[in-house]
């Protein structure tokens, strides 16, 4: 069997060799399109507020980001519809495939396939909790409500103090930041479009909240990760009840117009009409690296402090073990992701989504990559495209 696997892999290489090697081939035919090799050039500058540059005018080398679009072109890596990449400021790539919308209901998950380019709004799924977070550091910067450590109770109506016993009582809006609620939860333990899944059943509720927190408490709030979008959706409540405003027009007045941000949908959750909090806000890749920027710029755009620095700070520190072996910790609904490249070691915090939507920030570099992507069932090529390609790419 081993023979055969192997045997199998060095002719799968022989025939992507074959293929390459045709496309390099091609190259000195330029008149056709469908041949020719992609080459490298300069994003077009827009009226979006990106300033636009070249990858070597901030020391990252070409070939390799010319080597990795080919090698998507020719299916080597499948279902990404976007990688952009922002350095110093500036925005020096961008690159688009065609390929499937969210679909929920469809095989794989895939829907409708979609030309996708920089106006393509995209389902940026679990990435949304990123912007949640976002959100409650704003509420607190305006002191809508004091702090992380704040019970949820003091924030929500007398309708659901029925459910303030029994240890839930002491849940913080920290615990729900970290994922750690103590909350009976099977989200990543069943199929996501089983009727059995939490989720799904939160979703589908007259009274979302009424079905998240009667759940009983199985571990002590504070101590333990475990996955939970119910809980962020509770964090966007919390931030409603203390602001006294829609979600969405908070969001829109504090964290997206100041950012320039006016091509984005929130999801609904229907019949309860809630603002969905744990995923699908459909939003475009460059807007996407506008908030890995304000995250990296300590809160700043353009100058303007949109959140504090104390808040950026505070919700990419490690916070929590989330007991996973593909990333390295997990601080206020961002992940932390570290890399080992030859002899170097970067450190980065990044936003999530199913099917690769994802958002790496790495401070030391002044770096913001962003992807988005359909593989929902299959291999998600983020961190390896990370690893083996933007990366190595950085001039030493």
């Amino acid at each position: 069997m081993q023979t055969m696997n192997k045997l199998s892999q060095l002719v799968i290489s022989m025939c992507l060799s074959v293929i390459l090697c045709c496309l390099v081939s091609c190259k000195d035919n330029p008149s056709d399109p469908e041949t020719t090799l992609y080459e490298y050039s300069r994003p077009v500058e827009t009226d979006d507020g990106w300033d636009t540059g070249t990858l070597s005018s901030v020391g990252m080398e070409e070939e390799r980001f010319e080597n990795l679009v080919r090698q998507i072109d020719i299916g080597l890596y499948t279902d990404v519809h976007s990688i952009v990449v922002i350095r110093d400021g500036i925005l020096v790539f961008e690159a688009y495939w065609p390929g499937h919308d969210f679909g929920f209901t469809s095989p794989g998950y895939h829907g409708a396939y979609v030309d996708f380019d920089r106006d393509t709004r995209q389902n940026t799924h679990s990435a949304t909790k990123s912007i949640t977070s976002a959100l409650v550091g704003i509420t607190i910067d305006r002191g809508l409500i004091e702090n992380a450590q704040g019970i949820i109770f003091d924030y929500l109506p007398q309708t659901y103090q029925t459910w303030m016993n029994d240890g839930r009582e002491v849940i913080t809006i920290e615990h729900c930041l970290m994922m750690a609620s103590g909350l009976e939860w099977n989200e990543w333990d069943v199929q996501v479009t089983s009727d059995d899944a939490d989720l799904v059943q939160f979703n589908r509720s007259y009274d979302p909240l009424q079905y998240l927190l009667s759940k009983p408490l199985v571990t002590q709030p504070g101590s333990s990760f475990y996955y939970n979008g119910g809980t962020v959706d509770l964090l966007g409540q919390v931030i409603e009840y203390a602001a006294e405003v829609d979600l969405q027009w908070f969001s829109s007045k504090y964290l997206f117009e100041p950012l320039g941000i006016t091509n984005y949908h929130w999801s609904v959750l229907y019949p309860s009409n809630m603002v969905c909090c744990h995923g699908d806000i459909y939003i475009t890749p460059r807007d996407l690296a506008k908030f890995g920027r304000l995250f990296l710029d300590e809160g700043r755009w353009n100058g303007s402090q949109v959140i504090s620095e104390s808040w950026i700070a505070e919700s990419t520190q490690n916070h929590i073990d989330p007991g996973v072996t593909w990333e390295n910790g997990y601080g206020y609904l961002w992940w932390l992701r570290n890399f080992e490249v030859g002899q170097q070691h970067y450190e980065s915090f990044k936003a999530m989504g199913w099917g690769g939507q994802e958002i790496f920030v790495f401070e030391d570099l002044d770096l913001v990559v962003v992807f988005t992507g359909s593989n929902y069932t299959t291999y998600v090529p983020c961190d390896e495209i990370v690893r083996e390609f933007i990366l190595p790419s950085i001039e030493n």
